[in-house]
């Protein structure tokens, strides 16, 4: 018989950083500009950096409409050719990289997100993320520096999976890399619509990580179980997944 698994958001449920955000959702092709005017020592100019900026809100926006992932490179290739720049594939995955590099040291755990891990993992739950994330390297990195990526059987990201959490098949391929079945399988995360939402449509119990940033949908489905932190929750997710 096919067992449970617990799944975890990224952002904001395992680990906080601002900046790294900021360059997934907004920044990305106008911080790869600046990078490469420093790098070949020309001025920024502004009005472009701009043009890019309102491209790419766009470019996530359809993303998030449709839920087809567009991975962090070629977000910004399209944007360079829809504003006639030229950039080779090397330079903007040199860029993407060294810009996503710099985030990597602002990056804290959320708290209880480590001891949480650890005391599942010791419970022998298979564990996984599922993350809207358009750059796979920065999460291993970051679990890396947390000293939790081996408690994770499967990282499943937006950009790896081709699928943004607006569609719940991001969330059944997670399932099948960690032989799951849905139906006896948690997911926690902050947001209420593509955690929530997203994981209850794939079939999913859910728990929501109620934050000041979150809030409660009018519509859609109910969390399972709503918790405020991290600290000592395993307890209440191993009995939920039970």
């Amino acid at each position: 018989m096919t067992g449970g698994a617990v799944t975890f958001d990224f952002h904001n449920t395992l680990a906080r950083c601002d900046a790294w955000f900021a360059l997934e959702v907004r920044e990305l092709p106008a911080a790869f500009l600046r990078w490469q005017a420093e790098r070949m020592g020309e001025p920024v100019d502004e009005r472009l950096l701009e043009a890019a900026t309102a491209a790419y809100r766009r470019l996530r926006e359809g993303v998030a409409a449709d839920g087809r992932e567009v991975a962090a490179e070629a977000g910004v290739a399209r944007v360079l050719a829809e504003l006639a720049l030229p950039a080779d594939a090397a330079t903007i995955g040199d860029g993407v990289e060294a810009l996503m590099r710099r985030t990597l040291a602002e990056t804290e755990p959320i708290s209880g997100a480590v001891p949480t891990v650890r005391f599942l993992a010791a419970s022998g739950t298979p564990l996984g993320v599922v993350s809207s994330a358009v750059y796979p390297p920065f999460l291993e990195w970051t679990l890396q520096r947390f000293g939790i990526r081996d408690f994770f059987d499967d990282v499943t990201t937006s950009a790896g999976a081709g699928f943004y959490k607006s569609d719940p098949e991001i969330y059944r391929r997670a399932l099948t890399a960690l032989a799951a079945d849905a139906a006896r399988s948690v997911h926690v995360g902050d947001s209420y619509r593509y955690d929530v939402g997203g994981a209850h449509r794939a079939g999913m119990k859910t728990i929501w990580l109620r934050s000041g940033s979150g809030h409660e949908a009018d519509d859609g489905p109910s969390p399972d179980l709503t918790i405020d932190g991290l600290d000592a929750a395993a307890p209440a997710i191993l009995a939920l997944l039970a």
